[in-house]
């Protein structure tokens, strides 16, 4: 199962995409973060592969993908 999550990170709290302990990507903003990782699932779904796409905010998490 590939997850991609959707975070801050820093201390300019840019918007990233991790994918297990390897950053995918750095944003300025949430929604560019969360369309560039549900790409990224549906990439690895048509190859055959699980994904899903987390939002994680400070204690909360929730499944959008």
């Amino acid at each position: 199962m590939m997850a991609f999550e959707v975070c801050r990170r820093g201390r300019d709290a840019r918007w990233i995409v991790r994918l297990g302990n390897a950053i995918y990507g750095s944003y300025l903003d949430k929604e560019q973060a969360l369309l560039d990782a549900v790409d990224a699932a549906r990439d690895a779904l048509q190859a055959g592969r699980e994904a899903q796409v987390w939002v994680r905010e400070r204690s909360d998490a929730a499944r959008i993908f």
